[in-house]
């Protein structure tokens, strides 16, 4: 427990660190399946950024249940998106197959928790890390990429 909790006051000190407010302790661990459902809905209306960071907050920040209906389409609504439709496609079972198709693929890549960032499918940073291995590991992988793709523009 004195672990988890240490762990727990690292990432809350490295999100003030970047003006993020974290409150673990309000925390409702749930399964994050319809969240990542939810994701994938509003990246069909181009608002997955949105939802992320809404869904972020809603956990870390606000402590709701993510995996409650009436939480993801409060988020939804907040990111002017049509609840009516989330609620149906929910029900429906849509995106299921699109949320297994990720999990699959982090399987394949070993991931094995979050947070996990991964550049050019290859570069791997797991864990909250400090900026500056962000910028080195970012740096890397465009260095890679400009190798591999003289010709192409970064879009």
């Amino acid at each position: 427990l004195q672990e988890a909790k240490q762990m727990n006051d690292y990432v809350t000190n490295m999100a003030a660190e970047v003006g993020l407010v974290y409150h673990f302790e309000n925390a409702i661990v749930a399964n994050s399946f319809n969240a990542h459902r939810f994701t994938h809905f509003a990246k069909a209306y181009g608002k997955q950024n949105e939802a992320e960071e809404k869904l972020f907050h809603a956990y870390f920040t606000d402590g709701k249940n993510t995996d409650d209906i009436n939480t993801l389409l409060q988020l939804c609504q907040e990111i002017g998106l049509d609840t009516a439709t989330l609620e149906t496609e929910l029900e429906s079972g849509m995106y299921v197959d699109e949320v297994n198709s990720d999990i699959d693929e982090a399987r394949q890549l070993g991931i094995r928790g979050v947070p996990f960032f991964l550049f050019n499918r290859k570069l791997a940073i797991s864990g909250a890390q400090d900026s500056d291995i962000f910028l080195k590991a970012m740096t890397k992988a465009y260095n890679e990429w400009r190798i591999l793709n003289p010709e192409e523009e970064l879009s």
